[in-house]
């Protein structure tokens, strides 16, 4: 049996500490070995006290049976060294019952997206039981402060918190909020919209963060006449060779004219070629990405911010909306995890890394090769009617005939057959 933190710090203030307050269950005839961090029953069972922050740290159990995992404060473990310590979770003697995982944790953290979806979401917030692909049974049982008699006035200094969010997030366990969100601004609701067939006027491009074990992901987005960028199409790949990748994106259609690539793909791997120019050599149209971390954060808050609305939301009655739209159901990872990723905490300015950031890096490297943002107008005036179409653009259908920046805009309203909101 294993009992994990991500480090030992983190587990020498919380269940060491606790283990010494109780004598170390000598009373039940356990006996502890402080070198091992070991604690022994007279059954023979073996509760190992362990650590792990990162792959390399973990690949130290690679050869473990792990009969009972128990991780306290997941979501502060990185989603990859969980899903390596899921793979050592065995019996390894006949006629024992394996046990399984058991999780406890707060929301937030590197984790927070990855428990959310697998146990809050996928099981109605505890309503449903599942039962996952290996044939274990995945279970969410929620827990507030005011469900523990024995917190004294714990909960009290908490209502005192002035924080809405934190006393939501531990309190009543709240997985919708999390201390250190690194988007708050990003909300759905305004940027999803109903799918439909992009002008072949807009400018597209693409974006790709690059991966082995770690996914590589693409994903495709058009600029509209304001500046507005539309997420259209995704894809992610594992453990896939450069070319494949290269082939598999080609195959999609998407018609972009560029994809600003991961700068990591340009590193020379052993004596093959770099992937990047693999890639390349297979006709995938890649350009080194700007990678500047912070400035890519800054202008995703850029395109995150609310603009003149769209054509679209226009007929919702909408006076604004946000600069990036994700057409539904084009880009689920990128809308799934986006909203989960937290802030570096030594370098609030910047995403966690240790997140599962593959999706926002690939649209941070497209947004950066965008440019800055919004093309309104300072003076809109009305919106034209019939007999004023040949007057200044407004809104995101508002595209040029013929070549050169002087040819004459032509409106599409949402009331004319070519609209693509019909």
């Amino acid at each position: 049996m294993f009992w994990f933190r991500r480090s030992f710090p983190e587990l020498n203030q919380s269940v060491l500490r606790a283990l010494a307050r109780y004598g170390y269950f000598r009373k039940l005839g356990a006996k502890w070995n402080g070198s091992k961090y070991e604690l022994t029953f007279p059954g023979g069972a073996v509760l190992t006290f362990a650590h792990a922050k990162n792959l390399q740290e973990a690949s130290a159990l690679q050869s473990a049976e792990i009969n009972l995992l128990i991780l306290d404060e997941r979501t502060t473990i990185p989603p990859a060294v969980v899903d390596f310590l899921y793979t050592r979770v065995r019996s390894g003697v006949r006629g024992v019952p394996c046990l399984g995982i058991r999780s406890a944790s707060n929301p937030g953290g590197v984790g927070h997206g990855r428990v959310k979806a697998d146990y809050v979401t996928a099981t109605e917030k505890g309503r449903a039981e599942l039962v996952d692909a290996s044939g274990r049974r995945r279970l969410f049982i929620p827990a507030k402060v005011s469900d523990n008699p024995y917190v004294g006035d714990y909960a009290e200094r908490l209502a005192g918190n002035p924080d809405p969010e934190l006393r939501r997030m531990i309190m009543d366990g709240d997985w919708d909020v999390f201390a250190n969100q690194a988007f708050p601004d990003w909300r759905p609701a305004r940027a999803v919209v109903p799918a439909f067939t992009l002008p072949e006027s807009w400018d597209r491009r693409g974006g790709m963060d690059y991966g082995w074990s770690a996914p590589s992901v693409f994903i495709a987005g058009a600029r509209d006449g304001d500046g507005r960028v539309w997420l259209y199409r995704e894809l992610s790949m594992t453990e896939t060779p450069e070319r494949e990748q290269a082939r598999r994106i080609l195959a999609l259609g998407t018609g972009v004219r560029m994809i600003a690539g991961d700068p990591a793909m340009w590193g020379k791997v052993g004596s093959a070629l770099p992937p990047a120019k693999q890639m390349i050599m297979e006709g995938l149209p890649l350009q080194r990405a700007e990678n500047d971390r912070l400035s890519g954060k800054a202008r995703m808050h850029t395109y995150l911010a609310e603009a003149p609305a769209c054509i679209y939301h226009r007929d919702q009655g909408w006076d604004t909306c946000p600069m990036l739209h994700v057409l539904d159901d084009t880009c689920p990872e990128f809308v799934r995890t986006m909203a989960d990723l937290p802030r570096d905490p030594k370098r609030p300015e910047d995403v966690d890394t240790d997140a599962e950031d593959h999706p926002y890096d690939t649209v941070r490297y497209l947004l950066m090769s965008f440019g800055g943002g919004a093309q309104f107008p300072t003076d809109l005036g009305p919106t034209p009617d019939e007999d004023q179409r040949s007057a200044k653009p407004f809104g995101p259908f508002a595209i040029k005939n013929g070549p050169g920046p002087d040819a004459a805009p032509s409106w599409l309203h949402d009331d004319e057959e070519d609209s693509p909101w019909g």
